[in-house]
């Protein structure tokens, strides 16, 4: 029995009631919409969405101590993709060719193949020189030994002095500080600006969560969520706080989604601990997230049922029973297709 005084918000107008249905319906669909986008930023190729692994890698980063090495370091031993972007777990390797000003311009005059050698051979001197140690006074007279690796591998001429030493500086500020400075060719590289030594040694530092995404980007991810969540939650939540449904209902799923979405972040930040306990908090946040998802259906679904009568009940069902014959299509037709394409495509990592 609902006490006469009761705060309902199926009592209000039915224009209100409208606005709030449109706003249940629009948040669901947003969410569907980022289960999109989580697929295609971290599933696997050929997976709807990330799996345990994937996401203890983004979060955690590769458990094997063996991987930690520093994000520089990483970055150029990548191999590199055409459509692979420079951020926190892709590749620098394009910055040698075809991100290069000139690469265009000097297959022109001679074989692909020979510009390529020599660009890889650029590539395995930055690579000697991080792994290396960094050493400043080579980088400020730019000029450092040639590596005993790569004594035989052609490199581009303009790189190397007169005695055989390699530009070391020149050859980090034509294929890397020209992206990654303010007002770069590359808005995306821009933001990882290292056009000083001291930038460079801050890449160079060895990263105790290898793969993971950086701090920058954790604390970006965590203050745009937390705000928008927050919002979105506490209004679905209290579509369901005022509703008709019995105290025992409305009690845990009023506050649900909102306190677990809480709990999902925290699991973002205890996921970078070092050893067994990271790895644990990175794997609860495929529980973490399932529980809001599953929460937030359920907050949509009896909050839409809750703000009408028989004839608004009956027009819900109706349409759920629509939307989910579309689902199955979109699923068949395009789903599924994108999945198969995925999966016989080569491996590229994700952004």
């Amino acid at each position: 029995m609902i006490p006469p005084d009761r705060f309902l918000i199926r009592d209000w107008p039915l224009a209100a009631r409208l606005v709030i249905a449109a706003f249940l319906i629009a948040v669901g669909l947003g969410y569907g919409s980022a289960l999109v986008q989580l697929h295609f930023q971290h599933a696997a190729p050929g997976t709807a969405l990330p799996s345990i692994d994937d996401v203890v890698r983004k979060f955690h980063g590769d458990p094997d101590p063996k991987k930690r090495v520093s994000t520089l370091q990483r970055l150029i031993e990548t191999p590199g993709h055409e459509d692979m972007p420079f951020n926190g777990s892709g590749s620098m390797a394009r910055a040698f060719t075809t991100k290069s000003s000139d690469f265009s311009r000097e297959i022109k005059k001679r074989s692909r193949q020979e510009i390529e050698q020599e660009r890889e051979g650029e590539r395995l001197a930055l690579l000697a020189f991080v792994k290396g140690g960094l050493k400043k006074a080579g980088y400020d007279a730019d000029s450092m030994p040639r590596p005993a690796e790569i004594a035989d591998h052609p490199l581009t001429s303009e790189f190397v002095n007169g005695d055989g030493t390699i530009k070391i500086k020149t050859l980090f500020t034509e294929r890397c500080v020209r992206c990654h400075q303010p007002n770069g060719d590359d808005a995306q590289a821009a933001k990882f600006p290292i056009d000083t030594f001291e930038q460079i040694q801050e890449y160079a530092k060895v990263d105790s969560n290898p793969g993971a995404m950086s701090l920058p980007t954790l604390t970006q991810s965590t203050h745009a969520h937390l705000l928008t969540f927050a919002v979105l939650w506490a209004a679905t939540g209290l579509v369901i706080a005022f509703s008709s449904y019995p105290a025992w209902i409305r009690n845990w799923l009023a506050p649900l989604v909102l306190v677990v979405q809480i709990a999902d972040i925290a699991c973002w930040w205890l996921a970078r601990l070092d050893g067994e306990i990271g790895v644990h908090f990175a794997e609860a946040i495929i529980f973490t997230g399932g529980v809001v998802g599953a929460g937030l259906a359920l907050q949509i679904l009896l909050g839409l049922f809750d703000l009408f009568g028989a004839a608004g009940k009956t027009v819900l069902v109706v349409l759920i029973l629509v939307a989910g014959y579309e689902c199955y299509v979109l699923n068949q037709r395009v789903i599924q297709p994108q999945l198969t394409k995925e999966q016989a495509a080569p491996t590229q990592p994700k952004e």
